[in-house]
């Protein structure tokens, strides 16, 4: 679909005249009518798109409204009953970009787990029968409560094994047990539960990155390990499959595509249990590793030492100038100024291991998108350098004569090795994290934050003040599977070539990060 015929749908969706979406964006009605005959395409100020999409989430809000959105977007109806997420997704449908993982790198950048009370409405039950059937995706759902209280009857934590292959809409199509669904595993693992998942298919796509946001407090706690099976997978039978072995089992088991006929049953009896778990063992000895959490500093340079000594074409996002690119002086700046023996390790990989880098950079393509900071910003001492960020300390901020050193490295580099390309973003955006991806490899996720107990007043902190609060820790979120590191490459991909980095484009970001230095040297 045309950008007009997708206005067209919402206007007329909606009952929204060109005066009324136009008093919204606060625009001439005649450009609204020219945008709906198709006249003027797509607007070059996305802040349009953004102030379109947030008006439309806000007046879709009947249940005809949701069906016809998730009809026509190909989503599910529970994305459409909380205003944000739905406007975000209007966003990328009116520009013509289905971008699920940036929207998974904003769901990890915005992530923030608190201190959780156990749900209220939830207590601890025993199964009355040893074995029990539900029916239909309500059933579904009432299984998995039951499954939960019963679970809240033990004494002592288990491992808790699971499975999910079959179609998730009995846990998107109802927000509010998503949520609660959210909570009662939080709340296992901080009982002390060990949960080990294998975790569903990477396609179709949507659904791929639906669970690893749906998972994604979870994994950060550090006390799940998930897996993925590197095969194909038969694309008719799917099953769910949840275990404590000796305890309690819920299974299903339905064709693919098959709807909501399906019947659910939750056993407590000790063999069947077992057996259970068995089977599930034998899938785990197929599957591998799915990802690492990173947060203490001999674990992350461990990530980091391992990611940059392999060889292979790299491509990333960063919200500043990237570390890589960093220039000898400016590393042994930051472990002057830093004192830290994690960074001094992680200068030493640097310093001392440039020649391979570079090496590796003739014979294989880095490029490099970054942030390219306004001069205001620099003299004002509000840009960060990434690297000393790497061990979740303070960061330190760039002077003028520290950020032209690295522009003319980066320059330089430009100048002298083909295979690596610099990307400059205008606008830092707060929304997404660092992302690095190396080619048949791993992807990185990282985000710098405070710890739980303070991220809402850090935040507030933060966007009012040049220098964070202290107690800043790093995450890094590592993606193995390698059919969605393969997508977050792609969307690097699509973000590089929507920018240019090559040809003429090339020539005319070495004579833009001239034109910075210069600016900056006045």
């Amino acid at each position: 679909m045309q950008f007009y015929e997708k206005l067209i749908f919402l206007l007329n969706l909606t009952q929204t005249t060109n005066r009324m979406l136009a008093q919204e964006l606060q625009v001439d009605p005649s450009l609204i009518s020219r945008f709906r005959t198709g006249s003027r395409r797509l607007p070059r100020n996305r802040e349009h798109i953004k102030s379109m999409s947030s008006y439309f989430a806000r007046r879709c809000t009947t249940e005809y409204q949701r069906q016809a959105l998730s009809q026509m977007l190909g989503i599910r109806q529970a994305f459409t009953m909380k205003k944000e997420p739905l406007s975000e997704i209007l966003y990328y449908w009116l520009c013509g970009d289905s971008n699920e993982v940036g929207r998974f790198m904003q769901t990890f950048e915005s992530l923030a787990i608190e201190s959780r009370p156990e749900h209220s409405s939830v207590h601890p039950e025993s199964l009355n029968a040893e074995n029990v059937v539900y029916y239909g995706t309500d059933g579904k759902r009432a299984a998995s409560r039951a499954f939960y209280q019963h679970l809240l009857t033990q004494e002592k934590p288990c491992d808790l094994y699971i499975l999910s292959e079959e179609a998730d809409n009995w846990i998107s199509e109802d927000s509010d047990f998503l949520q609660h669904l959210q909570e009662w595993g939080l709340c296992l693992l901080d009982r002390g539960f060990k949960i080990y998942q294998i975790a569903p298919p990477a396609t179709p796509v949507d659904l791929a990155f639906d669970s690893l946001a749906r998972w994604l407090p979870l994994y950060m706690t550090g006390r799940v390990t998930s897996y993925f099976y590197p095969r194909m997978r038969d694309n008719l039978h799917r099953r769910t499959l949840i275990v404590v072995p000796g305890h309690i089992a819920m299974t299903s088991n339905s064709v693919a595509r098959g709807g909501s006929n399906i019947t659910t049953v939750v056993t407590t009896d000790q063999r069947l249990t077992q057996a259970y778990a068995a089977q599930f063992q034998d899938y785990l000895d197929l599957c591998r590793p799915m990802h690492n959490i990173y947060t203490d500093t001999d674990s992350l340079l461990q990530c980091l030492t391992q990611f940059l000594s392999q060889n292979g074409a790299r491509i990333q996002r960063v919200n500043s100038l990237s570390a890589e690119t960093s220039p000898p002086e400016l590393v042994s700046y930051c472990i002057d100024q830093i004192h830290h023996p994690g960074l001094e390790q992680l200068g030493y990989l640097y310093l001392h291991e440039l020649d391979p880098i570079r090496e590796n950079r003739e014979f294989c393509e880095f490029i490099d998108i970054a942030c390219l900071a306004s001069a205001q910003d620099v003299r004002d001492g509000k840009v960060p350098i990434i690297l000393s960020c790497s061990i979740g300390s303070q960061p330190l901020y760039y002077t003028v004569d520290t950020y032209v050193l690295h522009l003319k490295h980066i320059l330089h580099t430009l100048e002298t090795c083909e295979n690596y390309h610099f990307v400059p973003l205008d606008i830092k955006a707060q929304s997404e994290g660092l992302l690095m991806v190396k080619d048949g490899y791993k992807a990185l996720l990282a985000k710098l934050s405070p710890p739980p107990h303070c991220q809402q007043q850090a935040s507030m902190q933060i966007s009012n003040s040049v220098h964070p609060p202290d107690g800043i820790s790093l995450t890094m979120f590592e993606i193995s599977q390698p059919a969605i590191v393969q997508l977050c490459q792609e969307h690097l991909f699509r973000l590089a070539d929507q920018i240019g980095y090559t040809g003429a484009h090339r020539v005319q970001i070495i004579s833009r990060i001239k034109q910075k230095i210069r600016e900056l040297q006045t």
